[in-house]
């Protein structure tokens, strides 16, 4: 194997490789990316942690067809520190590759292409898999607008992964980690899907980092056990959760008896602000609703207590309840829209959140119990 392949594609490709490569598993080969010159001018990098799968294509000046597979984390590494132009790429005895830039030359021991485990077929094998073309902007913010609710327990592994349901028309994703809930719904005329899907924690950070190199529309397909995300010369694979997701529309609730307006940028950083003095392990607040007033409250044993007020529109009965400052921030920081609409039934009540007038977006904040003394 020899090649020469801009330094810059190169590094890309396995800046990428790197973040799906398992390199602390107990499979030494997993931490590798598989490189394989072909004759038609190309370089394939390819890179899996056995739940995710990632083969990225570059051209390159390919003068000897052939394939290795070595650690990525130090390919990538040496790879960084040359500088632009060309590297030249050479496969020597027992699976050692060389790599030569100016007049730094770099020797790393590889290992047989055979010891890499064979990737999900993305071309269908047997059966042809169909690729749906969606924009790859609207993959992104169903996405970003949902992944961060995601439970990182892995003892719940039906909560390890956002639900993506898509019926031809519209897409939506649904993820919570039990203690609070995202919901995004757009248009989207991706796979007709039977039933949802569950897309693990992981494969979904992925396909984000893909879609950030992409532009225009990406393919998707469905097969039983994997979601394929083509982007360009990328084909993502991502094994699918095999779990029931909890009956999510059972969480966001469905009648309210109190509800206030606001500036989300005002609420945003008054939030923040609380954060700071509010119990570092459960980050609470508490939230005092009256007419034209919203008060935030944290009150921290250790340091002290930090009070401020709002002003609303809002002129229900008053509530006081308490939530976590941190879980109410993230779901104000995916929402666009100038003034949020916060909706409230009872103190031991979910608070929801949504744009005011913007798209199809909830978030679900469970409350958590406070105390009742004032100082």
């Amino acid at each position: 194997m020899e090649f020469e392949i801009d330094q810059s594609r190169f590094l890309a490709a396995l800046s990428l490789a790197q973040t799906v490569a398992d390199k602390r598993g107990t499979m030494p080969v997993l931490a590798n990316v598989l490189l394989r010159a072909n004759a038609d001018g190309s370089v394939v990098c390819s890179a899996t942690d056995m739940m995710t799968s990632l083969t990225e294509t570059v051209s390159a000046e390919v003068k000897a067809p052939g394939s290795l597979t070595v650690g990525v984390k130090h390919l990538h590494g040496v790879v960084r520190t040359l500088p632009s132009g060309n590297v030249r790429v050479k496969g020597l005895d027992n699976h050692w590759i060389q790599l030569n830039a100016g007049r730094s030359e770099f020797k790393l021991m590889g290992m047989p292409e055979s010891d890499f485990p064979e990737l999900p077929d993305a071309t269908g094998g047997k059966s042809k898999i169909e690729y749906v073309e969606v924009p790859a902007h609207s993959l992104s913010d169903l996405i970003a607008k949902t992944h961060f609710s995601v439970s990182t327990d892995e003892a719940r592994v039906n909560l390890n992964g956002v639900l993506f349901e898509c019926d031809g028309e519209q897409g939506i994703m649904v993820s919570t980690d039990g203690h609070r809930l995202t919901k995004f719904e757009l248009e989207l005329k991706g796979p007709k899907l039977d039933k949802g899907i569950i897309i693990p924690r992981k494969g979904m950070l992925e396909i984000r980092r893909v879609l950030d190199r992409a532009s225009g529309d990406v393919g998707l397909a469905v097969t039983d056990q994997h979601l394929f995300v083509k982007a360009a010369d990328m084909t993502l694979s991502v094994k699918l959760n095999n779990v029931t997701f909890p009956p999510y529309k059972a969480v966001i609730p469905a009648a309210f008896q109190r509800f206030a307006v606001l500036g989300r940028d005002d609420l945003l950083h008054s939030l923040r602000r609380a954060e700071v003095m509010a119990p570092e392990k459960t980050a609470t607040v508490r939230v005092s609703l009256t007419p034209g007033k919203l008060e935030l409250t944290s009150d921290n044993p250790d340091l002290g207590v930090a009070h401020q007020e709002l002003p609303i529109d809002y002129d229900g009965d008053e509530l006081t309840a308490g939530f976590n400052a941190r879980y109410l921030i993230e779901v104000l920081d995916v929402i666009d829209t100038q003034e949020v609409r916060l909706e409230f039934q009872g103190e031991l009540d979910p608070c929801v959140v949504k744009p005011l007038d913007g798209p199809d977006f909830i978030g679900v904040v469970m409350p958590m119990r406070i105390r009742s003394e004032e100082h």
